[in-house]
Parts: C-alpha cells; sequence; structure tokens
C-alpha cells in the first residue's frame, strides 16, 4: 500500500511538472502577442502597478493574456478582475479571454453566468463589479495573487476605499500584485490621479502621491508607492494608421492641441476637463471648510432630499441658506448601498435633534424620490416615522440643472470640502454617447456607470431653496457717526408719535 501511494504521489509530482513546463511554453507564445510597453509592464517586478493610457492603447488586451499567463504560473491562484460593475466587465474582457484561451488551446471550464474561469492547474480567474459597496465588502476574504481593477477613472473616491479596504489585505498572504488601470479622469484630484503623479515643470512625471489631510487633520501621503507605466495610442503597433487617423478625428471634432478632451483622451495627460462634467462643479470655487463656515444655527434654513435605491445607494442631502447672507450650502450629505428606511430615518431624526455639530437643524421642508416603487415606501415612511415627505419633481430635470450650474458658476453653491456630494459632482461626467446623431436636440444626460445618488437627492432639495431671495443685513452705524445720529433722531421722533398717538387714544376713550 505504502509503495502505491508513493507511486501516485510521484505520479502525481511528474504531472504538475509537466503542466508547469506546457504552461511555460504556452506563456513564452501569450508574451510574443504583446508590444514592448505592454511587456514592460508585464515584467515590473512592484507588487502595486498602475497603467496610465490613452484610448485604445492595448490595455484591454493585455489583461486578458496577462491575467491568463498569471493563472497558468501559480496553481490554485485566484485572480479577480474588477469593473464599474459586472457587465461593464464582462463586455471588456470574457471574449477576450476566451479567444485567448482558444487559441492557445488552453483547457478551461468557463462559465459566463458566474463570470469565472477554472485552469486545470486549479487556478481561477473571476470577473468582479464593484459598483455595490455592499458586495465587494463580500470579497474581503479571498486570497488572492493578482487584483486589476479596470477604468480606474470612472471610481472616483470609491477607487481607495476599493484598493486599501477591499483588494490590498486580499494579497498580504501571498504576496500579490495590485494593478490599476485608466485614463485620466476630467478632474486633477482624487486617488487615481494621485496613484498616477504629476508632471512637473521640465515635462518629467513623478509618482510620489498626494498630501491629504486625514480625520485628525494630520498629514497623510495617498497613492505613494505606485509604478506607473505610460502609454498612447501611437505606442500601439497594432494600430499603425493611429497618427493619420487621429489628425482626422482632431479637424472632424475641431479640437486643438490643447483641448482638454483631447490632451486627456487621447494624450494621456492629466488636464482640467470641466466640460465634461454634468454639473459646473469647480473643488476649488464650490467648496468650503466646515471649520470657518457652519451653516447652521439661528437665522439658518435647510431642506432636505432623500433619493431612494434598493440595491444602488440610498442618499440624503441638506441644503442651507441664510436670509442675509449670499450662497447656498451642503450643510449634510450621506449615501449607504442596501441602506433600510429605518437608517434613513435615523439619519434624518439625528439632524432633527443634534444637527451636524450638535446644533439642530431647521429643516423646513423634505423631498423624496417617488418615482417606480418609492411613493409606496415613501408613504409607509411617514406613517410609521410621523415624518412627511413631498414627492420630489423630476419633470423639466435638465432645465433645472442649468439653473443650479449657473449657480455653481458663479460660486453661490458651495459644498463642504470632501463630501460625498463633492466627489459625486466631481467626477459625473456627461454621457459621451448621447444625445443620439438622430436626435442632437435632446439634452445630456448622466454616464450611467457614474454615481449620481447624492446629485439627484442634491437636485430634488435645490428645488425648494431660497437663497436667491437673500438681502443685505442692517448693520449698526458707529457710535458717534451720522449714520448714529440720524437713527437717534428717527427712534426720538417714533418715540415722539407713538407717545402722540396713545394720548390721543386715551382722550377719544375718555369722550366716549
Amino acid at each position: 500500500m505504502a509503495e502505491l501511494d508513493q507511486r501516485a504521489l510521484l505520479e502525481e509530482f511528474h504531472r504538475r511538472a509537466l503542466l508547469q513546463d506546457s504552461a511555460r511554453e504556452v506563456v513564452a507564445g501569450i508574451r510574443r502577442e504583446l508590444f514592448d510597453k505592454q511587456l514592460a509592464f508585464w515584467d515590473d517586478p512592484s507588487v502595486n502597478k498602475a497603467a496610465l493610457c490613452t484610448r485604445r492603447a492595448g490595455k484591454t488586451s493585455m489583461w486578458a493574456r496577462y491575467c491568463t499567463a498569471t493563472a497558468l504560473l501559480n496553481p490554485r491562484g485566484l485572480i479577480r478582475i474588477w469593473g464599474i460593475n459586472r457587465l461593464r466587465t464582462k463586455q471588456l474582457l470574457w471574449s477576450e479571454f476566451v479567444d485567448v484561451c482558444t487559441r492557445h488551446k488552453i483547457r478551461i471550464k468557463a462559465h459566463e453566468t458566474e463570470l469565472s474561469i477554472k485552469f486545470e492547474n486549479g487556478a481561477e480567474i473571476r470577473l468582479l463589479g464593484a459598483d455595490k459597496d455592499k458586495e465587494a465588502q463580500k470579497k474581503r476574504g479571498d486570497k488572492t495573487i493578482l487584483e486589476v481593477v479596470l477604468e480606474a477613472q470612472l471610481f472616483g473616491s470609491y477607487l481607495q476605499t476599493l484598493v486599501e479596504e477591499v483588494v490590498e489585505p486580499c494579497t498580504f498572504d501571498l504576496g500579490g500584485t495590485i494593478c490599476l488601470e485608466g485614463t485620466p479622469g476630467p478632474i486633477c484630484g482624487g486617488y487615481w490621479y494621485d496613484v498616477t503623479g504629476r508632471e512637473d515643470s521640465l515635462g518629467r512625471w513623478t509618482s510620489n502621491g498626494g498630501v491629504h489631510s486625514d480625520e485628525n487633520g494630520e498629514d497623510k501621503t495617498i497613492g505613494a508607492g505606485w509604478s506607473c507605466h505610460r502609454w498612447s495610442v501611437l505606442d500601439n503597433p497594432f494600430l499603425p494608421k493611429a497618427r493619420t487617423e487621429l489628425v482626422k478625428l482632431k479637424k472632424k471634432r475641431n479640437w486643438k492641441d490643447d483641448s482638454p478632451t483631447y490632451v486627456r483622451e487621447w494624450l494621456g495627460k492629466w488636464v482640467n476637463d470641466f466640460g465634461t462634467l454634468y454639473y459646473k462643479f469647480d473643488p476649488i470655487r464650490n467648496t468650503y471648510n466646515p471649520d470657518e463656515v457652519q451653516p447652521w444655527g439661528p437665522g439658518w434654513m435647510h431642506v432636505l432630499g432623500w433619493d431612494l435605491g434598493a440595491r444602488d445607494d440610498m442618499a440624503l442631502v441638506v441644503w442651507a441658506w441664510h436670509p442675509h447672507k449670499e450662497g447656498l450650502y451642503e450643510a449634510f450629505s450621506w449615501k449607504k448601498p442596501g441602506a433600510l428606511a429605518d437608517e434613513v430615518m435615523e439619519q434624518v431624526r439625528r439632524l432633527d435633534r443634534a444637527g451636524v455639530s450638535g446644533v439642530p437643524l431647521n429643516i423646513i421642508r423634505r423631498w423624496a424620490d417617488t418615482g417606480g416603487g418609492g411613493n409606496m415606501l415613501v408613504n409607509e415612511v411617514a406613517a410609521r416615522h410621523k415624518m412627511a415627505f413631498e414627492p420630489a419633481k423630476k419633470s423639466e430635470k435638465w432645465e433645472h440643472v442649468l439653473l443650479m450650474n449657473d449657480d455653481f458658476l458663479s460660486g453661490r453653491i458651495k459644498c463642504r470640502q470632501g463630501s460625498v456630494l463633492a466627489q459625486e459632482y466631481a467626477a459625473l461626467q456627461k454621457d459621451p454617447d448621447w444625445p443620439p446623431p438622430d436626435s442632437p436636440e435632446k439634452p445630456p444626460r448622466e454616464e450611467p456607470s457614474c454615481p449620481n445618488h447624492c446629485a439627484d437627492a442634491g437636485l430634488y432639495s435645490y428645488r425648494g431653496a431660497w437663497h436667491y431671495l437673500h438681502t443685505e443685513e442692517d448693520k449698526p452705524s458707529p457710535r458717534g457717526s451720522d449714520g448714529w445720529f440720524a437713527k437717534q433722531a428717527r427712534e426720538m421722533e417714533e418715540s415722539v408719535l407713538q407717545q402722540a398717538r396713545r394720548e390721543r387714544d386715551l382722550e377719544e376713550e375718555w369722550l366716549i
């Protein structure tokens, strides 16, 4: 029996050795399908790597080959690929993986429903979506050899949470690698911007991360320690006519060399491109420091908007204004995926009771999204919690977005620095494929892959804000000034007139 066990063990070792030798030959063949920039990224030994590229630079084709090779060389290894949602991940890579494995005669078990590819050596590739934080958090217990995040520019503020709280701990046991890829985002800021570095005055790129203050007010370097690779469509040898086609595209779109969209999408360089944003939000012009301004207390009024989501985020936004101060201020914003109505109401009651900094908010009106099945939920909440919400008006959305954009451009709207609302505004882009060519008169709409739940809640309540009716408060004149003497004279005159009226009323009373 012992001899049989030993023989079986030796045969298994031999089988695995042959499998590894075969895998190395296959990997060598896969590598021959890539060009120098892709191979440089592949061969980089860094555990944190980023690829900042342009459109059509060959990122997608690289991932299908790089991840397949990693699976072949790491028996029982787990590779995970994250997209902004599962459908987007599937659209980008599923066919690519199947094509690579078929062409190189790699035996796999492909489960299209589960978006999972399993190899003979026990390795597995999973395609995942990160649009729901609750679902992403369920993946925290896996041990992975490679993690890839696609189109990092679409994740906004959630990218840091995904990398540091979900992905990074999963690579700890096996010393796995984390890869981020994407094009520059529309705003020069955020985690993706910090990871991919900055260009200095000499045109050199650095990747030292950005310095931000944490919740304790201490400086913290974000995005440091990443090896960043950059290449463009012009580096892709499989598109030999790219330069000629790019010249035609520039002429067709009437782009200049410094047009933000051209610089961002086709040169792969960071530049503020506010024109692509759905709201005209500027992180400098339209934010305020809550340590310097507290939009609550005597005189302040508030309106609240609630955007409902069963599988999407529940979101709350509170705007504040003062009758004698110019501007509309975000007093509070909050969102949570899969939150229950009771959790939302607890947030609202806390705002009524304790406010943001211990000062109750003066919420005079509340709006809620009653579309779809929202009407029944809102009515049930009103009955159970004795809290009434008005139905949010969804008609003429774009017209009200235009009004809001006027306030953004004039600087009248101020969001709290670093709030979830400000983060959404900074990343919410217009849908580049809308309006359709046959209906150019239709208004723009939001890019479907960008979160907009707080933005919608903010738009609902914005309609009920009266910040545009503010008037200047009468300020007391300094003692001894002409204004002070004039006020004293008016008060004395008014006092004499009031005394005369009282005496007259008294005389009339006696006459009766």
